[in-house]
């Protein structure tokens, strides 16, 4: 598609429309292929304004593109599920966070430095992780409220033991006496 073909978006919205199209993967509305395609169309048919949105131009320019290529390319299904989740994970956390997944887990690495329960970065934990936040969220609906990070962590942390074997810590559990709401 020619650029002159090409709609205009503005940074916001960007942000926005990726945001809705990693949450449709992570919560299981949208499969792998869906997700691909949706991104490949989200790149070919829009002009990005980004402003001063450093983050947002390498989600696009970088990520996003390096990610699809990947799942386009690479043969091993399982090993294609798995890089595609890192790379959607890379690029929600850069969008959230300003940090890609990959440099919290380097961070991890060199420093010690744990955002979230270490078995979190492992392979065996990202290979099941959407299929996990489908499951917890069928049992615990959306949320929103008050309280319901107690009831989101208990349900994950079921799930994980019962079904995948997986030992699992809350963030109460890897910080007691603080107060979470």
């Amino acid at each position: 598609m020619d650029r002159s073909d090409k709609k205009s978006l503005d940074g916001y919205r960007t942000r926005d429309m990726l945001k809705e199209l990693i949450d449709g993967y992570k919560y299981g509305k949208l499969s792998a292929e869906e997700t691909c395609r949706k991104a490949e169309d989200l790149l070919g048919s829009y002009t990005v304004f980004y402003g001063k949105d450093e983050d947002l131009k390498r989600t696009v320019e970088e990520i996003l593109p390096e990610t699809i290529r990947a799942f386009r390319e690479t043969e091993d299904d399982q090993q294609r599920l798995l890089d595609f989740w890192k790379g959607l994970k890379d690029c929600d956390h850069l969008l959230y966070f300003g940090y890609t997944f990959t440099e919290e887990i380097e961070e991890y690495l060199t420093d010690g430095m744990d955002r979230a329960d270490p078995v979190e970065y492992t392979d065996r934990f990202l290979a099941i992780e959407p299929e996990l936040e489908k499951l917890v969220r069928e049992e615990t609906g959306e949320g929103g409220y008050l309280g319901f990070c107690h009831l989101y962590w208990s349900v994950k942390k079921r799930i994980l033991k019962e079904r995948f074997g997986i030992e699992w810590k809350s963030t109460a559990d890897r910080f007691p006496g603080v107060m979470f709401d």
